[in-house]
């Protein structure tokens, strides 16, 4: 049987679509509520201010959403942008509970929407570059510093490879192979949250996404959580 390529994104929509009814739970209990405290982090480094447009690429369930409308305030904007129409069914019903805010929803490929040049004040990116072929990972950081306003400012933060030998064999131990019994209690398919360990292995960190996003002419820092357990990149468009 070949092998599926796990970067397509018809496969990583599949992926997402199948997890959009546990996935939430899951990733909560799994990362110890770490998870939550990783997007507030990311959050935070946004600076954000009334008035701010924001757009979260692959915004999943609209789990980071909370922190930036309490920040944007009502005069405020969000776009939310993810390409799994499973887990924005959950971000819709999100969106439902929010009248008062401004939230456009887009179902899409991120690289291949064509969104308008300048139209974000700021960028949030929370654990779905991993997913992302190293390869388009330029065009990334190229739709990043178009999408950007002068002076805008991004944040992504992803759950990474520790560098620490001991801890990088238990936490790829967990991923890998206790997180997807935890999602099958949890009824949730196995296979799928085993493969996000796969896509953490691969993708190792965000030291050569923040190159990447240097590359494509934009101020970027690189920092990690939690002893490797995860890392980060942000900073702005010059």
């Amino acid at each position: 049987m070949t092998e599926p390529d796990l970067y397509d994104p018809a496969y990583v929509r599949r992926l997402f679509d199948e997890m959009s009814g546990s996935y939430e739970r899951v990733n909560l209990i799994t990362s110890f509520g770490f998870s939550r405290r990783w997007r507030l982090q990311a959050v935070a480094r946004l600076g954000l201010e009334p008035g701010m447009t924001v757009h979260d690429w692959m915004t999943g369930m609209g789990e980071g959403w909370e922190p930036i409308l309490g920040r944007v305030g009502h005069e405020g904007g969000l776009v939310a942008i993810d390409l799994s129409a499973g887990m924005l069914r959950h971000a819709r019903r999100r969106r439902a509970s929010r009248p008062q805010d401004r939230i456009e929803i887009i179902e899409g490929d991120l690289l291949e929407l064509d969104l308008p040049a300048g139209s974000a004040d700021a960028v949030l990116c929370l654990f779905g570059v991993k997913t992302l072929r190293a390869s388009n990972r330029d065009r990334f950081g190229a739709e990043l510093a178009r999408v950007l306003r002068p002076g805008g400012r991004f944040s992504l933060i992803e759950v990474s490879v520790p560098g620490w030998a001991p801890l990088r064999w238990a936490y790829l131990f967990y991923l890998k192979r206790l997180i997807p019994v935890l999602g099958r209690i949890l009824l949730g398919n196995p296979e799928n949250y085993r493969m996000l360990g796969v896509y953490t292995e691969r993708f190792g960190d965000c030291r050569e996404l923040a190159e990447v996003l240097r590359l494509a002419g934009l101020d970027a820092r690189y920092g990690e959580s939690f002893f490797g357990c995860a890392s980060a990149v942000w900073g702005s468009r010059r």
